[in-house]
């Protein structure tokens, strides 16, 4: 009985202790968004939203009655007015948990985006998780505008075609929010922010006939990596010194390079499947070095040219060919990083910093400079793995 009397008792305690949270709100009551995007006005900030239309949604792709997103933009003096100040438009209020991308116009990059952002940093509704991208020509606003044909909601397409692209192509960067705030409040390495262009006809983008012909007039890329200092954007790397920094930070998890045959026309293909690197600093007349070591294996992607892939000697070169080239491509990348914007994007400083302590203090505030002419030396140890489903290529006239 006393068992009994006991079990009720707790089950009456946890009703009233798990009744609920005092702060929650129904679904009903919000509007999720998706997609945010800042651009920067002669007022302040105008403020866009991509947010999930409920009916739409839950029906699937929008049909007759609408798209299943919707955009909305405000303008304010602050991020956070302009935000509120979008439930005069809206019936519900602005959710943030659920943001896929934020976009940025350049000129707030250019002035520093701390300011824009210190709103998504300090609110407790924000998961830190998504994408943030600067736009590189026209606005956030019409960027969040364009409808895209392979998903219902835009903003997730663009989610889903960065995280893709750094995966398999590399000369693209991922970056949350949350590696914003480590890299801000980190000594010895800067950030980077992925650039993102608006291709076409914008304003037919932002109709149905954008997802209902073939050759959509309006879409998406990504273009360049963005090298900030501080919070300040200074300019934008090329396809390849973006491909390097992936590199050089170890983010590169899968690519395909092209190299020329060797003493005839034509090219090879090497698609890389694994890669690693390792940054070593030393110290070198005093001053700061560095050793960047990368082992990668890769497989035979396409051959235009006639090789003999059965030749052990022929793979050899093959491979000290590709090996060479992806050496002379992340070369050029830290050089141009080095003497263009003396900006430690690579975080050659962090490791001085973990390495050597005490050097490190002496050196911190002078370490942009230090770096533009530290001694980096690239060595890559390139292993082939596979040659394919054929070996040789095919001769034209064999299958005759």
């Amino acid at each position: 009985m006393k068992r009994t009397v006991l079990v009720v008792w707790t089950a009456v305690l946890m009703t009233l202790v798990l009744s609920g949270c005092w702060s929650r709100k129904e679904l009903n009551e919000l509007a999720v968004s998706i997609g945010l995007g800042i651009d920067q006005t002669e007022n302040g900030y105008l403020v866009t939203t991509q947010i999930v239309a409920p009916r739409q949604a839950a029906s699937g792709a929008g049909g007759a009655n609408g798209p299943p997103a919707l955009v909305m933009a405000t303008e304010e003096s602050t991020v956070i007015e302009a935000l509120r100040k979008l439930t005069t438009k809206l019936p519900r209020k602005i959710y943030l948990s659920h943001l896929s991308i934020l976009l940025i116009d350049e000129s707030i990059a250019r002035e520093g985006v701390l300011d824009s952002l210190d709103f998504l940093f300090r609110d407790h509704e924000v998961r830190p998780n998504f994408n943030v991208v600067i736009v590189r020509n026209g606005t956030a606003h019409d960027a969040l505008s364009i409808l895209t044909p392979l998903e219902q909601m835009p903003a997730r397409d663009m989610f889903d075609s960065l995280n893709e692209s750094e995966k398999v192509w590399a000369p693209t960067a991922a970056v949350r929010l949350l590696d914003l705030m480590k890299w801000f409040n980190t000594e010895g390495q800067q950030a980077v922010l992925t650039g993102l262009k608006v291709v076409g006809d914008i304003e037919k983008g932002m109709s149905k006939d954008n997802i209902s012909v073939l050759d959509s007039p309006a879409k998406f890329e990504y273009s360049g990596i963005g090298v900030m200092k501080d919070d300040v954007l200074l300019g934008w790397l090329n396809e390849s010194d973006s491909k390097a920094y992936n590199y050089v930070t170890g983010k590169v998890k899968s690519t395909v390079g092209k190299v020329d045959c060797p003493n005839q026309k034509g090219k090879f293909v090497m698609e890389l499947i694994n890669s690693r690197t390792k940054i070593i600093p030393g110290l070198k007349a005093g001053g700061p070095s560095a050793t960047v070591e990368v082992s990668i294996e890769a497989n035979i992607a396409e051959v235009e040219c006639k090789l003999d892939l059965n030749d052990r000697k022929v793979l050899k070169e093959v491979g000290e060919l590709a090996g060479r080239k992806t050496r002379e491509l992340i070369e050029h990348g830290i050089k141009e990083v080095q003497t263009r914007y003396a900006s430690d994007i690579f975080g050659f400083g962090q490791k001085f910093h973990h390495k050597y302590p005490k050097q490190w203090r002496v050196w911190k505030e002078d370490w942009d400079r230090m770096f533009s002419r530290m001694e980096v030396e690239v060595v890559v140890n390139y292993e082939i793995k596979g040659r394919g489903r054929i070996v040789n290529p095919i001769q034209k006239g064999i299958l005759e």
